[in-house]
């Protein structure tokens, strides 16, 4: 039987992702439903848990692990899945799908697996990259069809070239600032952006919370075996909730336990990786061998370097794919054969250029310092948020430019957010006090920005203020920022009853 590849991309592609959003659905539903079991335990031990609140209940929520879920999907699910068809393209088109190279597809398969486990077995991201590839390729291959192929063809390299040229014009805007920039002007600035900002600022977390390393975590629950005891001297919840290891009792899932054995200090993984060390060592320094610990026992690294890979190559290509298709089935209808192809190329061309555009009016001169003034009441809006950006990036007192104060009442969500961040170089009553303000706005990430300023001034009562306030929220990211704001003012874990 001779095969061959199909000549649409919508059905592999497609199967690869459901294929992904599946797996991905119970990764997070089971992280979570764990996730909420440490945060009832920690609550009921007398501790603050982060999530909290409105925040926590949606832990037990199927449509937050479906939705966290298609952060993998859009990520490593893409990648994979974008590999694997370019792989039986390319198979087809210079080999002729012969099956000798199959057992090269194989080998490179088999090694991606041995790579996701290297630091040891990982379920789901095992289940990601054995299911993903395997479906997409099944997908892809067919039965060779008969007759002459059209004149298509001859151009199947017409939209890589398209592909090509806009990875190597958007490759121009990389620096530190790409992806603000892609929020604060094709985002932000607009509703359709702005309900996609949201969308991946109110779910990343129950995703990012699946393979989080130890270290990684806000918060990390521990249960003191009895043993402990023996080693006199030192109060170790206090010491461990200063470094946000919280103690629990019960016999539930924690993500470390402490023991003592032959005069050693001992912290026992989930997995059972354990790492021992002399009390009066880890007494001196605990976030040394904390570290150590997160270390030792992460197993998601491999896993975290293949998502953020999908995130930064699979998904952009990911659009460019999808876009692609659809401006196809449409050119379909009124053209034949290469003409397409034509129109597919030139269409999603137009489009990048469009989206780029955008990109460019971000760029702005230096602001002369006594200029910001007059640049704070500028017309473009554009020309504010890069005042305020400079005055961020420089640390200045806002407060030497009273003219901002009118941009706390600002329809735009960027300009609030930037307004809020560059608050945080300033020593002002009147700053402070419009920090506490926007903490209450409408908007998660100018509140993110309000909590990020507030742990810079150097205020401690803003740490109670900022409890108060993150703890009512439903938001999970808004509560992180509040998190480390806290602990940046000084602020630290004590048990609240016992």
């Amino acid at each position: 039987m001779t095969l061959s590849i199909r000549p649409r991309s919508l059905l592999p592609i497609a199967i690869g992702l459901a294929t992904a959003q599946l797996i991905a659905l119970f990764y997070v539903r089971q992280t979570s439903l764990g996730q909420l079991q440490r945060v009832e335990a920690l609550e009921a031990a007398g501790w603050l848990a982060i999530p909290a609140g409105p925040a926590a209940a949606l832990l037990n929520s199927y449509g937050a692990a479906f939705w966290g879920g298609l952060f993998f999907t859009l990520s490593v699910g893409g990648g994979l899945t974008l590999a694997t068809w370019a792989l039986c393209s390319l198979w087809q088109r210079l080999f002729g799908c012969g099956r000798r190279l199959v057992w090269g597809f194989a080998g490179m398969w088999l090694a991606l697996i041995a790579g996701v486990n290297a630091g040891g077995w990982a379920l789901f991201p095992t289940l990601f990259v054995v299911f993903v590839p395997l479906v997409t390729f099944l997908a892809s291959v067919q039965r060779a069809p008969r007759g002459r192929a059209g004149s298509t063809r001859t151009l199947w390299f017409l939209p890589l070239v398209t592909l090509v040229l806009l990875t190597a014009l958007w490759t121009t805007q990389l620096n530190r600032q790409m992806f603000s920039t892609i929020r604060d002007h094709l985002l932000l600035s607009n509703s359709v952006g702005r309900q996609v900002n949201d969308f991946y600022y109110r779910y990343t977390l129950f995703a990012a919370q699946a393979f989080k390393s130890f270290g990684q975590q806000t918060v990390r629950s521990c249960r003191l075996d009895p043993s402990v005891a023996s080693i006199g001297g030192v109060d170790w919840a206090s010491l461990l909730a200063r470094h946000d290891v919280l103690t629990i009792s019960g016999n539930g899932p924690v993500d470390v336990t402490v023991a003592a054995a032959a005069g050693q200090l001992r912290l026992v993984s989930a997995h059972g990786d354990v790492i021992e060390v002399a009390p009066a060592d880890f007494k001196k320094d605990p976030r040394v061998w904390l570290q150590r610990f997160s270390e030792s026992e992460d197993r998601y690294g491999p896993f975290r370097r293949i998502t953020l890979f999908g995130l930064l190559i699979g998904f952009p290509i990911l659009l460019y794919v999808c876009v692609d298709g659809m401006i196809g089935r449409v050119a379909e209808r009124i053209s034949k054969e290469a003409a397409v192809v034509w129109i597919r190329s030139i269409v999603c061309f137009v489009i990048g250029i469009v989206l780029f555009l955008p990109m460019l009016g971000s760029r702005t001169d230096d602001i002369a310092m006594d200029r910001l003034a007059e640049a704070l009441a500028a017309e473009p809006w554009t020309r504010r948020v890069a005042a305020l950006r400079q005055i961020a990036d420089h640390h200045l007192d806002i407060a030497d430019y009273p003219g901002y104060r009118p941009l706390l009442e600002s329809p735009m969500v960027v300009e609030r957010y930037w307004l809020a961040r560059a608050m945080a170089g300033s020593r002002s009553p009147a700053a402070y006090a419009d920090l506490l303000r926007l903490m209450r706005d409408s908007h998660p990430n100018v509140v993110c920005q309000a909590y990020y300023a507030l742990g810079r001034i150097g205020r401690r009562e803003a740490a109670k203020a900022i409890q108060q306030q993150m703890v009512q929220s439903d938001h999970w990211y808004a509560q992180w920022y509040g998190y480390r704001a806290m602990r940046r003012l000084g602020w630290h874990q004590t048990r609240q009853k016992q």
